[in-house]
C-alpha cells in the first residue's frame, strides 16, 4: 500500500471516529468507505507540487513519486527538516544519501532504535495485537525502517544479525505485509538452518510460492538430502513451469 493509500485510510478512520460511526455493521461501513474514497480521490486530483508543498507529508508524497533518486533525496531532506522524527524521511535520507555502506547500517540501526522508543512511548506497540500491528497506520513507516535495516544487514553479509532482526519483527507483526519471511527463508537456506526454515514455512501455511520452495530445495540439496530437495523442486515446477529451464540456464 502506498503512502497515498495509507493517508486515505487514515483520514477515513479519523472521520469514522469523529462522527462516532466506528461501530456500524460491515456492509454499511463498506458503503461509507466507497463514498469517502471517491470524494477523497476527487479532492486529491490536484496533486501537491514543490510550489504547494508545506508539510513533511507533502514532501514525502513528492519523494515517493520522484523520478530520480536525486529528487527523492532532496524531497526527503525537506520532509526531515520539518519532522526530524519521521521514520520514512529518515529512511530515505539514509538510503539515498552519500553515506558509506557501513555508515548507512549504523544510521539505520540508530533510527530504528529511536523509532522503537517513540512507539513505546505512544503505547501503540503494547496496545495492539501482533496481527493488527500493520493495521495501525502510524506503525508502518517504522516497520519500513526496520525492514531497511534488515536489508542492510543482509547486504553486508551479517546473516546472523539479519535473521535475529527478521525473527523479532515477525513476533509482533504476523501479517508480514513487507514480506520479511522471504528474506528470512533465503537466509535460513544460506545458513542451512533446516528446523527454522520448516517452522517458518509452516507458520505461513506451507505456501506453494517460489520464494519459499526454491530456498527450501537449495537447503536440502546443500545437506545432501536429495529426496527432499527434489520434492520441493517438483512443487516448485507446478507453481512455476519455467523452473527446469531456469535451472538448466544457470548450470
Amino acid at each position: 500500500m502506498s503512502r497515498e493509500s495509507e493517508k486515505a485510510f487514515n483520514e477515513f478512520h479519523k472521520y469514522l471516529k469523529e462522527q462516532g460511526l466506528e461501530g456500524l455493521p460491515q456492509d454499511q461501513l463498506d458503503v461509507m468507505a466507497r463514498l469517502f474514497f471517491e470524494k477523497y480521490s476527487r479532492e486529491r486530483r490536484d496533486k501537491v507540487t514543490e510550489e504547494t508543498a508545506k508539510t513533511a507529508e507533502d514532501w514525502l508524497d513528492l519523494a515517493e513519486d520522484a523520478d530520480t533518486d536525486e529528487d527523492m533525496l532532496r524531497y526527503a531532506k525537506k520532509a526531515l527538516k520539518l519532522d526530524p522524527e519521521d521514520p520514512d524521511a529518515q529512511r530515505m535520507v539514509i538510503q539515498y544519501g552519500d553515506l558509506e555502506t557501513h555508515e548507512k547500517l549504523k544510521a539505520l540501526k540508530q533510527a530504528a532504535a529511536k523509532g522503537s522508543e517513540v512507539l513505546k512511548k505512544s503505547g501503540l506497540q503494547e496496545e495492539n495485537e501482533a496481527e493488527d500491528f500493520w493495521n495501525v497506520l502510524k506503525t508502518r513507516p517504522y516497520m519500513r525502517l526496520r525492514k531497511a535495516y534488515m536489508d542492510a544487514l543482509t547486504d553486508l553479509g551479517m546473516v546472523t544479525r539479519a535473521i535475529e532482526e527478521g525473527k523479532e519483527m515477525l513476533q509482533f507483526w504476523k501479517g508480514d505485509n513487507l514480506q520479511i519471511r522471504y528474506t528470512l527463508m533465503h537466509l535460513y537456506a544460506q545458513m542451512e538452518k533446516t528446523e527454522e526454515a520448516i517452522e517458518l514455512y509452516r507458520q505461513f501455511g506451507s505456501p506453494e510460492e517460489t520464494q519459499m520452495l526454491l530456498p527450501l530445495s537449495i537447503l536440502y540439496y546443500k545437506r545432501e538430502d536429495w529426496e527432499q530437495a527434489e520434492d520441493y523442486l517438483r512443487k516448485l515446477q507446478k507453481v512455476n513451469p519455467d523452473t527446469r529451464r531456469f535451472i538448466q540456464a544457470i548450470r
